[in-house]
């Protein structure tokens, strides 16, 4: 799970240089689905929610199978680790 905060004006297809994990990397808004760390780490959006003028990404795996959303009433919802094997 990688969760980012980024200014709302990042938009898709955008690079930024940011701190993650403590050491400087390119982040890349690499398709609506898509956010890139570094060159090769892709991670699945999974929501992206604007508040105050941040852009917040939460984002999964690489393809989508590792991670789920369960949506909340209201506005929220829960991220969870998928069965090991599970395909949806």
């Amino acid at each position: 799970m990688f969760v980012m905060q980024m200014p709302e004006t990042f938009k898709l297809g955008d690079s930024a240089i940011c701190k993650v994990n403590g050491k400087l990397a390119a982040l890349t808004w690499r398709s609506p689905d898509t956010l890139v760390i570094g060159a090769t780490d892709a991670r699945h959006i999974v929501r992206t929610h604007v508040e105050d003028g941040l852009r917040v990404f939460f984002c999964g795996d690489a393809d989508g199978t590792e991670y789920g959303v369960e949506d909340l009433p209201g506005e929220g919802f829960i991220v969870f680790a998928k069965p090991e094997g599970s395909a949806s």
